[in-house]
């Protein structure tokens, strides 16, 4: 993905034009993924999973046979969307057209709970098991693990409370709300901590991460560490949720999702 704005001293807010594409009511809905077309997917009350194009038109829906609750889903790969239900502890691959591709059962790995789960650049599957407090790999091709990392090792469970992995750029970022991201290569090899604390969610941009506080959205770059700020258009509600595109930017409050175009 290429990054369209050029970056300022650090730390500096910076002040772009907001140009609205679009805006929709989505009371009870949840941004879940971009893809590299910056199209948007969400999932309504009824945890289906709507595709958006950049007009903000709905182009494809994935209604699940049997409803479960959505947790997380990732759309960057080219060539499928990953769709993560705790509640049911599964994983459904859907193609771009959000036709199904296939269906994990997680149980049959560990006796343990899933909290987390994200597509790895070589098919297979990252998995935070809570239970056993394990960083696994799976392969559904062949119905095994073929990978784990006892995370006791590294962390204090008691201490931590694990919400989201994503692997980018060959490396697997792993959010724990209580005290940071940490970072692991692409083997599940523990590199470092980022200290961002009070995390659930995290997106990539480039060579940058960034995260919603408050009315600003903020990078890090991946690699010198160096930080800025965006400071967001005021609305009358607080922003929940946000993604960020190549040429467009979504942000979700408790009923509206709006737009905008970079310029």
């Amino acid at each position: 993905m290429v990054w369209l704005l050029l970056a300022p001293l650090i730390g500096q807010a910076q002040a772009p034009t907001w140009s609205v594409a679009f805006q929709l009511p989505a009371k009870g809905n949840q941004l879940l993924s971009i893809d590299r077309f910056d199209r948007a997917y969400l999932s309504d009350l009824r945890q289906n999973i709507i595709q958006l194009d950049t007009l903000g038109k709905a182009v494809n829906t994935f209604s699940p046979p049997v409803q479960g609750r959505v947790a997380m889903a990732e759309a960057w790969s080219p060539a499928k969307i990953m769709v993560f239900y705790d509640d049911r502890q599964r994983v459904q691959l859907l193609d771009r057209f959000l036709t199904p591709l296939g269906l994990a059962d997680l149980r049959e790995y560990t006796d343990g709970t899933i909290r987390a789960a994200t597509l790895a650049a070589d098919d297979r599957l990252w998995l935070f098991d809570e239970t056993t407090f394990r960083l696994l790999k799976i392969d559904t091709r062949v119905n095994q693990a073929v990978f784990e990392n006892p995370l006791e090792l590294l962390l204090d469970r008691r201490q931590h409370d694990i919400t989201f992995l994503r692997e980018y750029q060959s490396k697997l970022y792993m959010v724990d709300r209580l005290s940071g991201i940490y970072v692991f290569d692409n083997m599940g090899n523990y590199q470092k901590k980022l200290p961002l604390p009070n995390l659930t969610y995290v997106g990539f941009a480039g060579d940058e991460l960034y995260y919603l506080a408050g009315n600003q959205l903020h990078f890090q770059h991946l690699y010198t560490l160096q930080t800025r700020t965006l400071t967001l258009p005021e609305q009358p509600q607080p922003y929940r949720q946000v993604l960020v595109g190549d040429k467009y930017l979504y942000l979700l409050t408790a009923d509206t999702l709006f737009a905008y175009r970079w310029r």
